[in-house]
């Protein structure tokens, strides 16, 4: 989930540094590296073109304030220096965060706290968006050094009535955020593992959109992700050889108001789907991803299965959708980040065929992905698909 702050206003110097040189490697590299969740993410990631931050203004506003809450009778430990991280897909944004520094509003993220009254930041640096990471990704990422302070778990708060900034303390993180793990689907891993950090303003004031002082933009680096499960599906075209201990069991297209996009179906659980897909899954309709989670298993939100499992009446089984030509990756990126926005759910209608006959069978298509398919006489099968 791209970040967003506003245009460069101070005075911030972007320095350079070689990816052969001893910075890149400790003061880049390192951070990065020592803050994946999933293990393949070591191998997916690839980085370039780092700058590192050099901004008195705001290293001498990030210092004060370390010097303030240390004076103040803060802990060793609540004043431990970590590194967060942000998501940009425009480059000269993410260079804008090392003039301006971090600003209320970043992000679109409000579980934790309003977001125009604190910043949220990403703990881990392959958790910065609520989707999947998907072959041929790319993009920026500012490395920001921060101080938590007192930190607060609260309540995941998924109302428009968000949770205020806990006077006596400089942070909100998920209560949630114990139960993280590796196996933890990629948007609840985004939303669970994030810092909300806030400054209350001591003149009574609303605060505006003013730079956090516990948080100090420290780097920017460009990205790439390669997939390498999905690379070796696009170099086979075979419909059913097994990829990486992957299936491709369908590919075709989908249509979204007048837009085709190329993509292909692939899956770990086994080379076919009980549903006939058309080559054309016409996209027509829409409906709240919060609808979406009343309706469907907690577990399919939480788990990555790797087989067929069944969960509260529904069988249950994770594939994943990928552009199957290069050149849609832009495309299909575009896409993703459309219906990210809008927090939405596609629908459509498929065709199933069983031994009984053939029914249709209610389809809703996420780019966080699920597929729900009502079974008559029988357990509803769910198709949890990752766009």
């Amino acid at each position: 989930m791209e970040s967003g702050n506003g245009a460069a206003s101070g005075e911030g110097i972007l320095i350079p540094v070689s990816e052969s040189s001893d910075d890149f490697q400790s003061k880049i590299l390192a951070p990065l590296q020592n803050a994946y969740l999933y293990e393949e993410s070591e191998q997916s990631f690839r980085y370039k073109s780092a700058v590192l931050v050099k901004n008195p203004d705001l290293e001498d506003k990030y210092n004060s304030f370390r010097a303030w809450k240390r004076n103040a009778g803060y802990s060793e430990e609540e004043l431990d220096e970590t590194y967060g991280f942000l998501l940009f897909d425009d480059g000269s944004k993410a260079n804008a965060v090392g003039e301006t520094g971090v600003i209320s509003g970043n992000n679109t993220c409000t579980t934790l706290g309003d977001p125009a009254k604190g910043v949220y930041i990403s703990m881990y640096s392959d958790c910065l968006d609520l989707n999947r990471w998907y072959h041929g990704k790319s993009g920026y990422i500012a490395i920001i050094r921060l101080t938590k302070g007192k930190v607060k778990s609260v309540a995941e708060n998924y109302t428009q009535n968000f949770t205020e900034p806990t006077v006596g303390f400089d942070c909100h993180v998920s209560e949630q955020l114990p139960t993280v793990s590796a196996k933890t689907s990629s948007f609840l891993a985004f939303e669970r593992t994030q810092f909300y950090l806030y400054e209350l303003p001591q003149d009574g004031s609303s605060g505006g959109s003013r730079p956090l002082s516990a948080a100090y933009p420290f780097a920017v680096v460009s990205f790439s992700y390669m997939d390498t499960k999905t690379s070796a599906v696009l170099q086979e075209r075979s419909e059913v050889e097994k990829q990486v201990s992957h299936y491709l069991p369908w590919r075709g297209q989908l249509l979204i108001e007048s837009h085709f996009y190329h993509v292909e179906l692939i899956s770990a659980a086994g080379a076919s789907i009980p549903a006939q897909l058309p080559p054309v899954i016409k996209v027509k309709q829409a409906i709240p991803m919060s609808v979406l989670r009343d309706l469907l298993p907690r577990a399919v939100f939480e788990t990555s299965y790797t087989e067929e499992v069944f969960l509260e009446g529904f069988y249950c089984s994770l594939c994943e959708f990928v552009p199957s030509e290069a050149n849609q990756a832009n495309s299909f990126a575009l896409l993703l980040s459309e219906i990210r926005e809008k927090e939405i759910v596609s629908r459509s209608n498929l065709v199933t065929d069983y031994k009984r006959g053939i029914t249709q069978r209610n389809t809703v298509i996420h780019f966080r992905s699920y597929i729900a398919n009502p079974q008559p006489s029988r357990p509803l099968k769910v198709n949890t698909v990752k766009l």
